[in-house]
C-alpha cells in the first residue's frame, strides 16, 4: 500500500533517465528547478476545477530529482501550496472526497506505481 506523507524520499535506480526538457517514461516532461539545488529537475501537475483555481483551493503535486544525490523527492499539496497534503491508498475508498482530491491522490499513487514498475525508483 502506498502511503504519503509530508515528505516522501526515494532511491533513483535508473538515473540516466532524468533529462531536462524530455519526458520521463514518455508522459512527465521534466524542467530544470535551480531555486532548490543546482541541476534539479522537476515535474509538477495540479488538480481543481476552474473555480478551485481562481479561489487557491487546487491540489498539487510536485516531484524533484536531485541528480548529485540520485534521490527523488515527492510531495501533494492543498490550497494552493499552503498545506501538505497526505494520504495512503486506503483513503480512495471514501466516497465523500472532492474530485480533485480524489485526482490527485489517483494520479500521485500511480505515478509512484508506474515508477517502481518501471524500475525507476525503489520504495
Amino acid at each position: 500500500m502506498i502511503k504519503i506523507k509530508k515528505e516522501n524520499y526515494f532511491k533513483v535506480l535508473n538515473p540516466e533517465l532524468f533529462k531536462a526538457g524530455e519526458k520521463l517514461l514518455g508522459k512527465y516532461e521534466l524542467y530544470i528547478n535551480n531555486a532548490l539545488e543546482k541541476g534539479t529537475l522537476c515535474f509538477y501537475k495540479s488538480f481543481g476545477t476552474k473555480e478551485a483555481f481562481e479561489y487557491g483551493s487546487y491540489n498539487s503535486m510536485c516531484m524533484a530529482y536531485f541528480p548529485e544525490k540520485q534521490r527523488l523527492n515527492l510531495h501533494c499539496s492543498s490550497y494552493g501550496g499552503m498545506c501538505g497534503f497526505t494520504f495512503d491508498e486506503e483513503e480512495l475508498n471514501n466516497k465523500n472526497l472532492l474530485c480533485y482530491d480524489r485526482e490527485c491522490m489517483e494520479f500521485t499513487i500511480n505515478f509512484i506505481k508506474e515508477l517502481i514498475d518501471n524500475k525507476i525508483i525503489k520504495y
